[in-house]
This record gives C-alpha cells, sequence and structure tokens, in this order.
C-alpha cells in the first residue's frame, strides 16, 4: 500500500512539474537580434517557436542546408549581410536538412506571421541515392512543426496526406519515432478522431515542444553575444556598397570578392587553400575516381521538392529556388561526367518551371574561379550571387 501511495505521489510531483515547466516556456520569449536570426544551429531550427518569435510580417524565411554554416567567418556570408532595414530575413537549414523538412516547416509558420515570400537554396547534392535518410530525417524532426503542418487547414487533403506517405516512410524503421507520428495523425488527419487522442496528441507535442524550446533558449543565452546583436546599417555589408536611391552596386562587390579571395587560391579547383590542402589534394593528385559514374537523380527528392513548391503554392507564397553549383573542376577529375550533374540542376529547374517560381539557376559558375570555398559550399564571390538574388526578390 505505501508503495502504492508513494508512487502516485511521485506521479503527482511529476505532472505538476511537467506543468510548470510548460507554463514557464509559454512564457520565455525566443526573439532575439538579427544574429539569432542568422543562428546556425539545429536547436533553434526544430523551435518553432524559435522561428516564429523571430518572424515580422515582412520577413523572408531562406531555407537551406550545409552552406547557412559553413565558412561562416567569411565576410560576404549571409549572416553579415543584411540588416532588418534592408532584407528582412531569417535562414532556416542545417546539413542533411532537405525539401521535406523545410515542407514542414514552411507548413508551420505559416499563420499569422505567414511569409509573403521565401527563398530555396536548392543543391543537386540532395539527389544523391534516395534523397533525404531515414536517419537524417529523424535527427531533425520537430515534433511542433510537424503539428502544426497537420493543424493547417489552408493545406489540401491531397498535400497534407502526401507529405504524410513520405514521412511514414522515412520513419517506419523505428518504432517510437513512428508511434509518435502515429499518435499525431491520428488526432488531426482523420475525420473521427475522438477528443482524448486529440488531447493526448497536444499532450505528447507540448511535451516535446518544450524540450525544443528549452533547447533554443540554452542556445540562446549561451550565445547571448552573438544573438543578442543587432546589427546596425552601417555594419551590414550590403549598406556599404547602396547608393542613397537604395540600389547596390554589385558589380563592385563581386570584384572586391574576388579581389579578396584569389591571394587564398593557387591551386587547381580554385577554392581555399585550406579546402584543397585538407580535403582534395591527395585525391585530386592521385587521380582517384571517388565519385565514379555518379548519378543525382533521386525521384523521392523531386518529389519532396515539388511538396515544398506545392506548400507554398497553397498558402500564397512567393517562391524562389537559387540552385547552387558544385565544383565542376573537382567532379571532372573524380569521375562524375558534367551531364550527370546537369540533369540533377535540370530537375530542379523543371521543377521550379511547374510550378512557376523563380529559378536564379547558378549551376553555369561550377568553373568560376573563387565562387566555391570548397566542392560543395559558396566562398565570397558565390555568397555575392546568392545575396544578390536574394535581395532583388525580397525588393521587387
Amino acid at each position: 500500500m505505501r508503495r502504492i501511495q508513494a508512487f502516485l505521489m511521485a506521479l503527482i510531483l511529476f505532472v505538476f512539474f511537467l506543468a510548470g515547466f510548460h507554463l514557464t516556456m509559454s512564457r520565455i520569449s525566443l526573439r532575439g537580434g538579427d544574429g539569432f536570426r542568422f543562428f546556425y544551429s539545429d536547436l533553434r531550427n526544430k523551435s518553432l517557436a524559435a522561428l516564429t518569435d523571430n518572424m515580422d510580417e515582412d520577413t523572408m524565411p531562406i531555407f537551406g542546408s550545409s552552406e547557412l554554416g559553413t565558412w561562416i567567418e567569411e565576410p560576404y556570408h549571409i549572416s553579415h549581410m543584411f540588416a532588418r532595414q534592408q532584407v528582412d530575413s531569417m535562414t532556416v537549414g542545417h546539413p542533411m536538412v532537405q525539401s521535406l523538412q523545410d515542407a514542414i516547416s514552411l507548413a508551420a509558420i505559416d499563420g499569422s506571421r505567414s511569409p509573403k515570400k521565401v527563398t530555396l537554396l536548392a543543391s543537386p547534392t540532395w539527389f544523391y541515392g534516395d534523397g533525404v535518410a531515414s536517419t537524417a530525417f529523424k535527427q531533425h524532426f520537430s515534433d511542433t512543426a510537424y503539428l502544426a503542418m497537420l493543424k493547417n487547414d489552408r493545406l489540401s487533403a491531397e498535400t497534407r496526406q502526401k507529405i504524410i506517405n513520405r514521412v511514414m516512410v522515412l520513419a517506419s524503421s523505428d518504432i517510437a519515432f513512428s508511434n509518435r507520428i502515429k499518435a499525431y495523425q491520428r488526432a488531426y488527419a482523420t475525420e473521427d478522431a475522438s477528443a482524448t487522442e486529440r488531447l493526448t496528441a497536444d499532450l505528447l507535442a507540448a511535451n516535446r515542444g518544450d524540450q525544443e524550446n528549452f533547447a533554443a533558449a540554452v542556445l540562446k543565452l549561451k550565445n547571448a553575444n552573438k544573438v543578442d546583436k543587432n546589427i546596425e546599417p552601417t555594419e551590414a555589408t550590403v549598406h556599404s556598397y547602396q547608393s542613397e536611391d537604395g540600389s547596390v552596386d554589385w558589380e563592385k562587390m563581386k570584384a572586391d570578392a574576388i579581389s579578396e579571395t584569389a591571394s587564398q587560391s593557387d591551386n587547381p579547383l580554385y577554392v581555399k587553400n585550406e579546402s584543397w590542402k585538407n580535403l582534395y589534394q591527395k585525391s585530386y593528385q592521385a587521380g582517384t575516381q571517388i565519385h565514379k559514374g555518379e548519378q543525382w537523380t533521386s525521384a523521392k527528392e523531386k518529389g519532396d521538392l515539388e511538396l515544398f513548391l506545392q506548400v507554398a503554392k497553397e498558402l500564397g507564397i512567393q517562391t524562389q529556388v537559387i540552385i547552387l553549383p558544385i565544383s565542376g573542376y573537382w567532379y571532372d577529375a573524380t569521375g562524375m561526367p558534367q551531364a550527370n550533374r546537369e540533369s540533377a540542376y535540370q530537375a530542379i529547374a523543371k521543377s521550379a518551371a511547374a510550378y512557376g517560381v523563380r529559378c536564379v539557376d547558378l549551376s553555369k559558375h561550377e568553373y568560376t574561379p573563387y565562387f566555391l570555398a570548397d566542392a560543395y559550399h559558396p566562398w565570397s564571390l558565390g555568397w555575392v550571387y546568392i545575396n544578390e538574388a536574394i535581395y532583388d526578390f525580397y525588393k521587387n
């Protein structure tokens, strides 16, 4: 009897703790300065509150992957480029985050702060193999974003079901993960869900959401000097190239970017010497065919990309897709024909065209010196082109 009483008392205390923790987390603002809006961390991305708290009426989310946090110290990197007075934007992305997770996130942030425009930085490498891996998808999955997507009645039932079907395939190898998702779907993707089932799903998501928000809050506090910094207009890179009429001298910025980086590259790939020495020199000089005959043609990733575009279309969000290049010099040397790479670029461009969205194809810069810092990620010149496209899309 005493054991039962002790168990009940512990259970009651635990419930009170959870309730108090939830109440505390619900009152915490995760809004930070411009530093937090561009802060590169999956802990911020997975917290729906951290995203929406940092969105204003005119905020444009910029979805991408590893380029958002690679070579971030470079002065032309997007995290240094814009202040809210110029382009009210926010980056969302991490390595191995691809179109499907972006589609869910975009549907989740729709609401009172629904974005008018969105930009997707699309990489051809996403089309490798079967597209996003199930382990990567689980790692970056946000419970609060997924439930918000399910609750978004502006999405058509058909689009929602396509997302559900794709998610269930990726979650099928993990029983606990799969069961959690099924509980959300039973509650908000069926017509006969009971009040108890919905309450259960809400409580489960609230608990997971508290964990997501707590991690984001700790991240913000630990990096206060970065996330609380509001960049003054005079400190933003774009501002120093801006005329009184608001126009930006992008050509001068490109020339300056080349001038500042050319001395840091004296290798046959035209990438940073640091990258060349640490990543490529040995294989390149040995003639290793590590990418021989590779084809990046994942139909699953193409379907995920079109889910993202369909979500944006149904929510009335103007969309821009920027196709990122990879190093032609590197892939030629390691055995992947240009035609194979071109098929991935074309797949992205065709999907964008099918949905009538703006597409900026930077794949022509595969062989542009100093455009990439390594085989995949933009260097200063590359970021100038990307930021120019973002600026023009946002302003027009």
